[in-house]
């Protein structure tokens, strides 16, 4: 399986986490068009010093799908989120 992969950026730190996404059908299996709904799962707790780092990172997992974004964290708690991608 592969898995839609993006980056967070920690605003405490400024370092950069590769956060993945697995896909998560809305409830009731509704229709979801042209993009399907993802939750994240996990997130590398380290990170990076630079963005470029992290990209290389994702770039070099076989099971992850670089998506070209970049989210801000705040770097309280535990960051989960949701997604729609095409």
């Amino acid at each position: 399986m592969i898995y839609p992969t993006g980056i967070l950026q920690n605003a405490k730190t400024n370092r950069y986490h590769p956060i993945s996404f697995r896909q998560a059908p809305m409830p009731g299996n509704a229709e979801n068009g042209p993009a399907y709904r993802y939750k994240s799962f996990g997130h590398h707790t380290e990170g990076f010093d630079t963005l470029d780092q992290a990209q290389e990172w994702v770039k070099a997992k076989d099971d992850c799908r670089d998506v070209g974004m970049v989210w801000l964290w705040d770097g309280e708690g535990i960051p989960a989120m949701v997604e729609w991608f095409t």
